[in-house]
């Protein structure tokens, strides 16, 4: 009988060094994840703006962006070195507190990655205020992991990403709300 050897993750700050890599795995599950023929938001779509996003300008700035005291990163790496989770949360000039980004390569889902990536971003948030975020509203495993961590759709918050994905607000309430 073949023994199944234990997966091994790395979890390390995002960093210049590493942000394109998680930046192609986060477009890479984009594919994954949001296709959806009837809404218009095609396998091209998609592809088409995540090459608008990809330019080295925009590289550049979302760089510039890491080394800001109102955002934070961590990625997940598996045993080959390859990037398959990242978080990106940020604290808008009005002092919201927002999950950002959250992905995890389809390869690896249910492997406790995306949990461990979500209390980084717990731990680095004020514990006494909310934190939001917006999902997909197609997109119901996402949702249902952020139930799990506390939080709640709010009602009538629905907007068009990109005029095209709707998008879902939810939020956690903080310690002292």
């Amino acid at each position: 009988m073949k023994k199944e050897q234990a997966l091994q993750f790395t979890f390390t700050e995002l960093t210049s060094e590493n942000v394109d890599a998680a930046d192609d795995m986060r477009r890479q599950s984009w594919l994954d994840t949001y296709v959806n023929e009837e809404l218009g938001v095609t396998q091209d779509w998609i592809i088409e703006r995540n090459q608008q996003k990809s330019t080295p300008e925009s590289r550049e700035m979302r760089k510039n962006q890491l080394v800001s005291k109102k955002t934070a990163g961590w990625v997940a790496f598996n045993d080959q070195g390859e990037v398959i989770g990242q978080t990106n949360p940020w604290v808008g000039d009005d002092g919201i507190q927002h999950v950002g980004s959250l992905y995890v390569d389809k390869r690896y889902h249910g492997k406790g990655i995306a949990g461990e990536l979500m209390r980084r971003v717990i731990d680095w948030c004020d514990p006494a205020k909310q934190i939001e975020l917006e999902v997909v509203s197609y997109n119901d495993r996402a949702k249902a992991f952020y139930r799990k961590w506390g939080f709640e759709e709010i009602p009538g918050s629905e907007t068009l990403f990109a005029d095209k994905i709707p998008e879902v607000k939810m939020i956690r309430k903080g310690d002292k709300q």
